[in-house]
C-alpha cells in the first residue's frame, strides 16, 4: 500500500515484530477460522431455511445480519490473515502487504458487528418498553432495512483506514463506533431492566383464568428468554471489546512504550475482536430452543430437530396471534 496515503501513524508501524508473535497470531487466526465459519453459516442457515417455521421473527433476521458479519470474519479475515502472519514469521512476505487485505475486511466486519448488536439491542429496549407497539410495526421488512442500514455504514465508513492506517483508524473507530454502541447498550439495559423489574410485578398478579392472560404470559416469557440471551452476547462482546479497545489506547497513547508492547497490543487486541465472532452461535443453541433444533436439523441433514407440536409450537402461535391482532387494532385506528 502506498505510504503517502497514510497518515498520523505509530512509529512501530515498521517496526519487526517478536518472532513468536506472528506465529501465535496466524495460528490463533486459523483455529478460530475452523470455529466461526460453521457456527455462524449453521445461524444463517437456520433463520432462512427456518425447518420449524418459528425464526422468521424481525429478532432473529437481526440475527442472522450479526451471524452474517461474523462469517465475513471467517471466511476472509481469519483465514488471510493466518496464511499472510505464518508468512510473516517466515520471512516470505512483509507485514505491510496483508494491511488492506486483512484489515479493510476486518473493519468491514467488525462495525458491521457493532452496528448489528446496537440494532438487536434497541429491538429489544422497543419490544419490552412499547410491546404492543413493537408487535404492531416491527415488520421482517423493516429489520431487512435495517439491516441495509448498517451494512451501507459499514461498507463505507472503513475506507477512512486507507488514509490513516492501522492504527490511528482503530483509534478512531474505538473512539466512534465502540464508543457509541457502549452508550446505546448501557441506556437501553437501564430501561429494560427498570421496565422488567415492573413487569414482573404486573405478570405475577395475573391469573391464567382467560386466555388472553395465558397469552400475556406466555409473550412476556418469550420476551425475556430473548432479552437474556443477548444480554449474554453483550456480555461477550464487552468482554472481548473493552480490553481490545485498552490495547488500541496503549498504542495510540503511551508514549514510553516500547515497540514490542504495541505490537503484542496490536495483535491482542485483533485476536480479542476475531474472537467475538466464533462465540455467539453456541449461545443461540444453549439458551434458544427453537434455534437448537434448527441447529441439528441442518447438521444431521434433516434427520434430526424437527419438531412436534407441543408448547414451543403453542407459544410461537400464540405470540403470531398477539402480533396480527395489533396490527389489525394499528390499521383500524389509521
Amino acid at each position: 500500500m502506498d505510504d503517502t496515503f497514510i497518515f498520523f501513524e505509530t512509529p512501530c508501524v515498521n517496526s519487526t515484530a517478536p518472532a513468536i508473535l506472528p506465529f501465535i497470531t496466524g495460528g490463533v487466526s486459523a483455529l478460530l477460522c475452523l470455529i466461526t465459519v460453521p457456527g455462524n453459516l449453521i445461524v444463517v442457515m437456520a433463520v432462512f431455511v427456518d425447518p420449524n417455521k418459528d425464526l422468521r421473527s424481525p429478532f432473529m433476521y437481526l440475527v442472522a445480519n450479526l451471524a452474517m458479519a461474523d462469517l465475513l470474519v471467517g471466511l476472509v479475515t481469519e483465514p488471510v490473515s493466518a496464511f499472510y502472519h505464518i508468512k510473516n514469521a517466515l520471512g516470505v512476505i512483509d507485514y505491510e502487504v496483508l494491511s488492506a487485505t486483512v484489515h479493510m475486511p476486518f473493519f468491514i466486519s467488525c462495525t458491521a458487528s457493532v452496528l448489528s448488536l446496537a440494532a438487536l439491542t434497541m429491538d429489544r429496549y422497543v419490544a419490552i418498553t412499547s410491546p404492543f407497539r413493537y408487535r404492531a410495526n416491527l415488520s421482517p421488512l423493516r429489520a431487512l432495512f435495517a439491516c441495509v442500514i448498517v451494512w451501507t455504514i459499514s461498507l463505507s465508513f472503513p475506507f477512512a483506514y486507507l488514509y490513516l492506517g492501522f492504527f490511528s483508524y482503530a483509534f478512531l473507530f474505538a473512539n466512534t463506533a465502540v464508543v457509541m454502541t457502549f452508550l446505546v447498550l448501557l441506556f437501553a439495559y437501564v430501561r429494560i431492566y427498570k421496565i422488567f423489574r415492573r413487569q414482573v410485578r404486573e405478570w405475577d398478579s395475573l391469573h391464567d383464568s382467560t386466555e388472553d392472560n395465558r397469552a400475556k404470559k406466555i409473550r412476556m416469557r418469550w420476551e425475556q428468554k430473548i432479552t437474556k440471551t443477548l444480554l449474554i452476547m453483550l456480555v461477550l462482546f464487552i468482554s472481548c471489546y473493552l480490553p481490545a479497545c485498552a490495547g488500541i489506547y496503549v498504542i495510540n497513547l503511551c508514549s514510553t512504550c516500547g515497540c514490542d508492547l504495541v505490537l503484542f497490543s496490536r495483535d491482542i487486541q485483533f485476536l480479542l475482536i476475531l474472537a467475538n465472532s466464533s462465540m455467539n452461535p453456541f449461545i443461540y443453541s444453549w439458551r434458544l430452543n427453537n434455534c437448537r433444533r434448527a441447529f441439528i436439523w441442518i447438521v444431521s441433514c434433516g434427520k434430526k430437530g424437527r419438531k412436534a407440536y407441543g408448547k414451543v409450537s403453542f407459544e410461537m402461535q400464540t405470540m403470531r396471534r398477539l402480533s396480527t391482532r395489533a396490527r389489525s387494532v394499528t390499521l383500524t385506528k389509521l
